[in-house]
C-alpha cells in the first residue's frame, strides 16, 4: 500500500505541473469505478456522466489540495460522493415540489402495483430527505455500498465512532419516518460487525 500511495503522490505531482500523461493515467485508472459508483448513486447514466465530468473538473482545480494521506481513488470518490449528494439534494427538492402539487389530485388509494411502488419510492425519498447530510451519507454508504465504518469515516472526514453514530441515528429516523413501512431492515446487528 505505501508503494501505491507513493505512486499516487508522484502522479499527482506530475499532474499539478501540467503533465497530460499523468492526468490521463489518473483518469484511466479511476474512470470506470467512479462512473459505476455514480450510476448506482443517481440511477441515471446521463446524469452520472455529467457528475463524472464535474468530479474530474473539481479534481483538476483542487489537486493541489490533496494531502496524499489516502489513495487518489479515495479522494476522487469523496468528490464524486459530494457531487452525488448535491444532485440528490436538488432532485429531492424537485420531487417534494412535485409531490406537493400532486397531493391535491392524488387518488386516496393506489389502484395498481406500479402506482403503489411509485408512492413507496416517494415516501422513501421523503424519509431520506429528512436525514441530515451526514446521516444520509452514512446510511447509503453502509446499507447500499456495504462500506465499512472506517471507509465511511474517511469519506465523511470524521472519526469511525462518529460514522457509526450517524448511521445509527439515520436508521432510527428512517424507522420513525416510515413507521415500519416498506419492510426495511436497516442497521440490524451493526454493532458486532467488523469495521
Amino acid at each position: 500500500m505505501p508503494n501505491d500511495l507513493q505512486s499516487d503522490r508522484d502522479l499527482a505531482h506530475r499532474a499539478t505541473r501540467g503533465d497530460p500523461a499523468a492526468w490521463r493515467a489518473i483518469y484511466e485508472s479511476t474512470c470506470d469505478s467512479l462512473f459505476s459508483y455514480l450510476c448506482w448513486q443517481v440511477g441515471d447514466r446521463d446524469e452520472a456522466r455529467d457528475l463524472l465530468q464535474d468530479t474530474y473538473l473539481t479534481a483538476y482545480r483542487k489537486l493541489g489540495t490533496w494531502r496524499g494521506e489516502a489513495p487518489l481513488a479515495v479522494w476522487l470518490r469523496a468528490i464524486a460522493f459530494g457531487r452525488a449528494i448535491d444532485w440528490k439534494r436538488v432532485f429531492l427538492r424537485r420531487l417534494q415540489r412535485t409531490a406537493r402539487l400532486d397531493d391535491t389530485s392524488a387518488p386516496a388509494a393506489p389502484a395498481d402495483p406500479e402506482t403503489r411502488l411509485a408512492g413507496e419510492h416517494r415516501e422513501l425519498l421523503r424519509a431520506l430527505g429528512a436525514l441530515s447530510h451526514h446521516q444520509r451519507a452514512a446510511l447509503l454508504l453502509r446499507e447500499c455500498d456495504q462500506l465499512s465504518f472506517r471507509e465511511i469515516a474517511d469519506l465523511l472526514g470524521c472519526a469511525e465512532n462518529t460514522a457509526r453514530v450517524h448511521h445509527t441515528r439515520a436508521c432510527e429516523r428512517m424507522r420513525r419516518e416510515l413507521g415500519g413501512a416498506h419492510g426495511l431492515r436497516l442497521g440490524e446487528g451493526w454493532e458486532g460487525q467488523a469495521s
